[in-house]
């Protein structure tokens, strides 16, 4: 089964022979490797054994790891950590999963995988055999909502409260819990302690600030940009990422024009449909004109970090994202 990471709990009274955690938000991954391991120990699984999936890690020594489990502890817990889910690893996995027995757990731990690696068999083997849960950072009223449900738990109804932790650990819900677990022991837990025990710890990555930039938001695209440049981050990635979505932009602009068909323009330029809506109502918003003038910011922009031009590129993304957002003015090119 294929699960949330928030609906993993719930199903943890009946335990699997097969785990496969994945996501970007570390905290939750944490969080539900926790919850596997607490419930499979509960269960009898009495022997936790810890693997890595890094240089010098032999398969045919865990296989037979899995196959011949201790004298001593019967029931045993095999937690494997993946960084990535390659196609080999996948391969490897398969050949994992017929090996266990009622007496043995396999927890296969790994980064965000991609949609294609989602839909592959060993994930597909993983969601027969036992649970696939994906753990994905909360984002808006999601965030909000989970922040409030975990400060009803400490005891602590504020929403103010509330939507201030939500702001501020944007991206970061570990943040947000080591401040829930501050503000409960404190006899007043209220904005005043909040502001005394959080700043802003948010995290954001360049798809944040595209997206904000093509819902029209110029006050998050505003945060997220400054935000990325006060952590230094490497400006060519979110340069690429704006140089993008301004070209697809601007080609179903002249569709659009033309009456040209979107559809081959879509899969060609390889837009999900889950957001073609977002293109289009971007579109709609910002004028060809406009779309022109971003190209040319980003064609500047490019030049400028491969050292053929100067500038500051931080201020050149600041300013095509903005664009992108909407704002008017356009002096900054």
């Amino acid at each position: 089964m294929r699960l949330k990471s928030e609906d993993l709990p719930g199903r943890l009274s009946d335990v699997r022979n097969a785990y496969l955690v994945c996501g970007d938000e570390p905290f939750l991954v944490e969080e539900a490797v926790t919850h596997i391991v607490r419930a499979a120990q509960a269960a009898g699984f009495a022997d936790h054994q810890r693997y890595s999936f890094e240089s010098g890690f032999s398969w045919p020594r865990f296989r037979e790891t899995l196959s011949s489990p201790s004298l001593f502890a019967p029931r045993s817990l095999y937690e494997l950590r993946a960084r990535e889910g390659r196609e080999a690893l996948g391969r490897e996995l398969l050949a994992c999963l017929p090996l266990l027995t009622a007496d043995t757990i396999l927890l296969v731990v790994t980064g965000a995988l991609e949609r294609s690696t989602l839909k592959a068999e060993w994930v597909e083997a993983f969601a027969q055999s036992g649970h696939v849960v994906v753990a994905a950072a909360f984002e808006g009223e999601r965030l909000v909502g989970w922040v409030r449900h975990r400060l009803h738990e400490a005891g602590i109804v504020d929403e103010d409260v509330a939507r201030r932790i939500a702001y501020y650990a944007e991206g970061n819900m570990g943040a947000a819990f080591d401040a829930i677990a501050r503000l409960k022991d404190d006899p007043n837990p209220g904005l005043a302690a909040l502001s005394d025990i959080m700043g802003d710890e948010a995290r954001f990555d360049v798809f944040a600030v595209t997206d904000a930039a093509l819902k029209g938001d110029l006050p998050l695209t505003h945060r997220y940009v400054r935000r990325l440049r006060a952590e230094a981050r490497d400006p060519i990635l979110m340069s690429w990422a704006l140089a993008r979505e301004v070209r697809v932009l601007a080609k179903v602009a002249a569709a659009q024009a033309s009456k040209g068909p979107l559809a081959d323009l879509f899969r060609r330029e390889r837009v999900w449909p889950s957001r073609q809506a977002l293109l289009l109502s971007a579109v709609k918003r910002l004028p060809l004109r406009r779309l022109h003038y971003l190209l040319a910011g980003c064609a500047r922009l490019d030049r400028v970090n491969k050292g053929r031009a100067d500038g500051d590129s931080w201020l050149l993304i600041e300013g095509v994202a903005m664009g992108l957002a909407g704002i008017p003015d356009e002096g900054w090119l």
